[in-house]
């Protein structure tokens, strides 16, 4: 039997190993903050501008994590210069993964305390 890793669970240990790093540090409530809204915060507002506003609050950091999962699955790049200058079908596509990232690394901040 071979050994297959789906996507997601690239994804998930990527996002594991990120939280992992970061609850170490003495602004991880800020982070576990930002980590928990971030994926509706896409939803209502697009990619783009939630990049944006991550930029714009300091949260470099965090979509750096963003980055390092999504490149598990998809050389992702510049997320912010990507999605800006996608197509919309490459859009939707790099939005999606971007959630999906988003959401692993928002659950494992929900698993700590």
């Amino acid at each position: 039997m071979s050994d297959f890793t789906t996507n997601e669970q690239l994804m998930a240990k990527a996002a594991y190993d990120a939280v992992e790093k970061r609850k170490e540090e003495a602004d991880f409530k800020d982070y576990k903050s930002f980590a928990l809204s971030f994926p509706a915060l896409i939803h209502s507002c697009g990619l783009v501008q939630a990049v944006a506003f991550a930029k714009a609050k300091k949260k470099d950091g965090f979509i750096d994590d963003i980055q390092s999962v999504f490149n598990k699955i998809d050389d992702a790049g510049d997320l912010q210069k990507r999605s800006r200058e996608a197509d919309i079908t490459e859009y939707m596509r790099i939005t999606r993964h971007a959630i999906s990232a988003a959401s692993w690394i928002k659950r494992y901040c929900q698993a700590t305390d």
